[in-house]
């Protein structure tokens, strides 16, 4: 008797035995991002609650005024970790990797030590430069206030965002996705002080909230570093400090330059437009961002293997890894884009009767994710094989595209301005960055999903293959062995 199968249960079956075929490194990726792809989905989803209470709460004028205070306290939070993001992501990955507990200790101390130098400085300015912010930029004197109570929490973000970086390093992906930016610890304690405050305390109340959330999530940050590292305890501290700055300091740039394009459209509507149109463009923005959960979840196990993998001299398995991952990536997120771009005004609608019209903006920038999610982690890749430099071009080209586009459209169009800026600036971005990493890595990793599933072997100008062993040429050997100097 012939026992009929669903057509979805059989599709299932495929997809589980494939995965079964993948290679050992895309295999321990794939359950990693799952572990932190359930963390960051629901991290994003409340996230997203929080924008849409946020929304309905204080209406496209409140919400543009905490959002703006928000980006002012994100290009801080940027200066006060001078760089150290992937700087100790990549050196504590290497450490690790070889047992090298000392190194360990001694670059998270001393680069701990040096943001929280760095993020007072910076909060403190933030605090000084509110009134100039205020009524000399943005020609708003109520945000003076909002700026004020936003700059307390450039200190605990900055180094809870730095504990998470270290928690990556080392693999424990899902402590890293709770206490990480938009992890679930930050956006839950936002949701529920929102719900507190927000009712009776408006747009204060919800800067209070956020302060909280901010301020809880440091301690547990802090509380589980310690608990997931006792190798530290009884390890001597070793560190390169002059190597370390090295590092982190063109990063620092990077960073920095990265941080002014993510929040330069809502500044640029700051300026030029009403805080109702910041309001609207940060809502359309963040839902369109949803995605982005995917890809740091990915990222979150495939960068530190990006890491170990280019010090190995292993470029086969990288090569293969990389692809795989942006194929992995675009499975998930093309379906998600897709809704948003068909029902743009029924999502916005979501968030009030102000934000329905604006539909059009959701869908471009809808299209600049597309964009970014195809081309997978090419800026993680170039930063984990040591291609500091390029990462940093490329970041110059993208402020100067965004501040021209800003400067050009968002006076004259508004919002909508403002979200093709955005979308053009994120879509050359990693197009450009796609092309450095196959000029440099000879990895094509732009992907439309399928590639996950096919066997294809490494290529590029810069492997050279021998009958064991696959060896990187001698123009990224030397950035290989330039890369361990820190574990000398």
């Amino acid at each position: 008797m012939r026992v009929s199968t669903h057509p979805l249960a059989t599709s299932m079956k495929r997809i589980l035995a494939r995965i079964g075929d993948l290679d050992i490194h895309m295999r321990e990726v794939f359950r990693g991002a799952s572990i932190a792809f359930v963390a960051k989905g629901l991290g994003a989803g409340v996230e997203f609650a929080f924008s849409l209470w946020l929304a309905r709460m204080l209406g496209a004028d409140g919400a543009g005024v905490f959002f703006l205070a928000l980006s002012i306290a994100a290009i801080a939070t940027v200066v006060g970790r001078v760089g150290l993001d992937a700087t100790l992501l990549r050196y504590i990955a290497a450490g690790a990797g070889v047992g090298d507990w000392s190194m360990v200790k001694g670059v998270s101390r001393k680069g701990m030590l040096l943001a929280v130098a760095a993020a007072t400085i910076s909060s403190v300015g933030m605090y000084l430069f509110a009134p100039t912010l205020a009524e000399t930029v943005f020609h708003k004197p109520e945000l003076i206030l909002p700026l004020r109570w936003m700059s307390l929490s450039v200190v605990p973000l900055s180094l809870t965002l730095l504990y998470a970086q270290m928690l990556r390093g080392l693999r424990y992906i899902l402590a890293s996705a709770i206490v990480d930016q938009h992890g679930l610890c930050l956006s839950l304690l936002s949701l529920l002080g929102l719900w507190l405050l927000g009712r009776e305390w408006g747009v204060e109340g919800a800067l209070w909230a956020y302060l909280a959330a901010a301020a809880l999530t440091f301690l547990l940050a802090a509380f589980m570093w310690r608990a997931l590292t006792p190798q530290l305890r009884t390890a001597r501290s070793s560190c390169n400090l002059r190597e370390m700055l090295r590092s982190c300091l063109p990063l620092f740039w990077v960073s920095l330059i990265n941080m002014v394009i993510t929040w330069s459209s809502s500044l640029a509507l700051g300026i030029w437009a009403t805080s109702a149109d910041v309001g609207v463009f940060n809502v359309a923005s963040r839902t369109a961002a949803l995605t982005s959960f995917i890809l740091l979840a990915v990222n979150s196990i495939a960068s530190p293997k990006y890491a170990a993998l280019y010090h190995k001299g292993d470029m086969a398995a990288l090569s293969s890894l990389a692809r795989n991952a942006a194929a992995l990536m675009t499975l998930f997120a093309g379906p998600v884009l897709l809704f948003l771009g068909l029902f743009p005004q029924w999502v916005m609608g979501l968030f009030g009767p102000q934000f329905a019209p604006h539909g059009r903006v959701l869908v471009i920038l809808a299209a600049g994710q597309f964009v970014n999610t195809i081309t997978g982690s090419v800026g993680q890749l170039l930063l984990m094989s040591g291609h500091e430099r390029p990462v940093r071009n490329n970041a110059l080209f993208a402020l100067v595209l965004n501040l021209a586009l800003n400067g050009l459209l968002t006076p004259v169009y508004g919002v909508v301005g403002a979200a093709w800026a955005s979308a053009v600036c994120l879509a050359s971005r990693n197009l450009a960055a796609a092309y450095l990493v196959r000029k440099h890595l000879g990895i094509s990793t732009i992907s439309l999903g399928w590639g996950l599933w096919k066997r294809r072997g490494a290529k590029g100008a810069t492997l050279q293959r021998s009958s064991d062993s696959v060896v990187p040429s001698q123009e990224d050997g030397g950035k290989v062995a330039a890369s361990s100097n820190l574990l000398r």
